[in-house]
C-alpha cells in the first residue's frame, strides 16, 4: 500500500476499518455490503485500482498520492471524502468482479478463468428472439406436370406471393443434418453483434467432436461474422458449438432456437443441439426449414452474403489464423440463378438441402430432405418452378424412358 508495503494485511484491515467507519458517519447509502469474497477481490486487484482510490481521496485533502496509513481516517472525516473514496470502492468491487478477458493485468489459472466465464455467462439476460411470423399459402392451387423428384419430404415456395407450389409431405418430421445450422445462425444474428470476440474453449471443441469443422483451436478468439462464415460455407462443427457453449452457453442457446421456431409460428421443429447431428429428439420439416431460410434472408444481409459466396478468405488477425473457405453448396456451381442457401448429410437425414434461386425477378426457395438425387432433383425443381411463372427452362429434362417391348404371344 502506498506509504507502507504493498502486500501488508494490516494496513489493509486499518483501510477497511476506516472505510467502514466512515460510511456510518457520512450520509452515503451502500447498495450492498462487500462480501468477504469481495474484499478478496479487492486485495488481489488493488494494484491496479489504487490510483482511483488515491485520486478520490485527495478531494479532501489536496496532499500526496502516497499517504500514511495512519492519516487516512482523518482524511476520511470529510464527507466529500468518505463519499468519493466509498463509491471509488464500488467501482473496485465491480472491476474485481469481471471475467478474466476484461480484467487487465490480472492473470488467473485456466480453471478459475473457466468458472468466472461459467459465472458470467449465468448472469447473462435471456436470448431475444425475433417476433415474425411466417405463413405459406395453401398448395391447394399447385401446378400439374413437377418432376418427378426422391425425396422423402419436400417443399417449393414462390416467394413472389409466398405460396406453395410444390410439396411432399412438407410436416413431415425428419432429421435436418446441418440445415439445423441455419436455426444457430438466426439466433446468433438476433443476438450478437457481427464483431463481437469470442474465445474459443476446448469444452467447445470436445463437445463439437472431428466431423466437418472449421478448424478453430482452443485459445483462439474470433469475431461472429468469421463463425457464422466457418458455419455456412463449410459447416464447421466447432464453429457452431464455440457460439453457443463460449457465449451463453449450450442450453441456453438451444432453449432460444426452440423459441426462435415457436416466435416464427411454427411447429414441426425441436433442436437438442446447434449443429444438426443424429439424435432421436431432434426433427424439424421442410415447411420450417424453408420459413427458418427466408426469414434470415428477407432480415440479415449478412446472411445473404454468406450463403451466395462460393469462396471466402478470412485473413489472419491476431489471436486467430486465416482460412480458406469453399462453400459446399455445389448448387451454387451448378444452377446459376442458385443464391444460396445450406446443405446438410448425416446417417438418419440422408442428403439435405435449402435452396434458393433468383431469376429474372422471380425468387423461389426450396426443400429436400433425405433426396439421394439431391442437386440435380432441386435444380428441376427450381427450375420448374420459373417455367411457372413465364420463364423457360434451364435444365434439359431427361430423356423419356423407352416404351416397354411388346409382349409376346405364346407359342401354341
Amino acid at each position: 500500500m502506498p506509504g507502507c508495503c504493498s502486500d501488508c494485511a494490516a494496513c489493509w484491515a486499518a483501510w477497511r476499518a476506516s472505510w467502514e467507519r466512515s460510511v456510518k458517519r457520512s450520509s452515503l447509502t451502500v447498495c450492498m455490503e462487500p462480501s468477504h469474497a469481495d474484499w478478496g477481490l479487492l486485495t488481489d486487484t488493488r494494484r491496479g485500482c489504487w490510483s482511483i482510490l488515491a485520486r478520490a481521496a485527495t478531494i479532501g485533502h489536496r496532499s500526496s498520492m502516497r499517504f500514511p496509513h495512519r492519516r487516512l481516517a482523518s482524511m476520511l472525516r470529510s464527507r466529500s471524502a468518505a463519499l468519493a473514496v466509498g463509491a471509488a470502492v464500488l467501482v473496485t468491487v465491480v472491476v474485481a468482479n469481471q471475467p478474466h478477458d476484461e480484467v487487465i493485468g490480472h492473470p488467473q489459472s485456466a480453471a478459475a478463468a473457466s468458472t468466472v466465464r461459467a459465472d458470467h455467462r449465468a448472469a447473462t439476460p435471456p436470448l431475444r428472439t425475433l417476433q415474425r411470423r411466417v405463413e405459406f399459402g395453401d398448395a391447394s392451387a399447385a401446378h400439374s406436370g413437377a418432376p418427378a423428384i426422391a425425396a422423402d419430404t419436400g417443399i417449393l415456395i414462390d416467394l413472389d406471393t409466398r405460396s406453395i407450389i410444390w410439396e411432399r409431405n412438407p410436416h413431415l418430421a425428419h432429421a435436418p443434418a446441418s440445415t439445423t445450422k441455419l436455426v444457430s445462425t438466426l439466433v446468433a444474428l438476433v443476438n450478437y453483434a457481427p464483431d463481437r470476440q469470442v474465445t474459443i474453449t476446448a469444452d467447445a471443441l470436445h463437445q463439437a467432436g472431428d466431423e466437418t469443422v472449421m478448424g478453430i483451436h482452443a485459445g483462439e478468439t474470433y469475431p461472429v461474422a468469421d463463425l457464422l462464415a466457418g458455419m455456412l460455407l463449410i459447416s464447421g462443427n466447432d464453429a457452431a458449438t464455440a457460439l453457443a457453449v463460449d457465449t451463453v452457453g449450450m442450453d441456453r442457446f438451444v432453449a432460444a432456437m426452440n423459441a426462435q421456431i415457436g416466435a416464427l409460428g411454427l411447429h414441426d421443429s425441436h433442436f437438442t443441439t446447434p449443429v444438426g447431428l443424429d439424435d432421436p429428439a431432434q426433427r424439424s420439416s421442410a415447411y420450417d426449414l424453408a420459413a427458418v431460410a427466408t426469414v434470415a434472408e428477407d432480415m440479415f444481409p449478412t446472411f445473404r452474403q454468406l450463403v451466395s459466396t462460393i469462396d471466402m478468405q478470412l485473413p489472419a488477425a491476431p489471436g486467430h489464423p486465416g482460412f480458406a473457405l469453399h462453400n459446399l453448396n455445389r448448387l451454387l456451381s451448378l444452377y446459376p440463378p442458385t443464391i444460396g442457401v445450406k446443405p446438410g448429410y448425416t446417417g438418419n437425414a440422408g442428403p439435405c438441402l435449402v435452396a434458393e434461386a433468383l431469376r429474372e425477378g422471380h425468387h423461389m426457395i426450396g426443400v429436400l430432405l433425405g433426396a439421394p438425387h439431391l442437386y440435380s432433383d432441386m435444380r428441376s425443381l427450381l427450375d420448374w418452378g420459373f417455367t411457372q411463372k413465364g420463364l423457360r427452362p434451364m435444365v434439359t429434362p431427361p430423356p423419356a424412358p423407352p416404351p416397354p417391348p411388346p409382349a409376346r404371344r405364346p407359342h401354341r
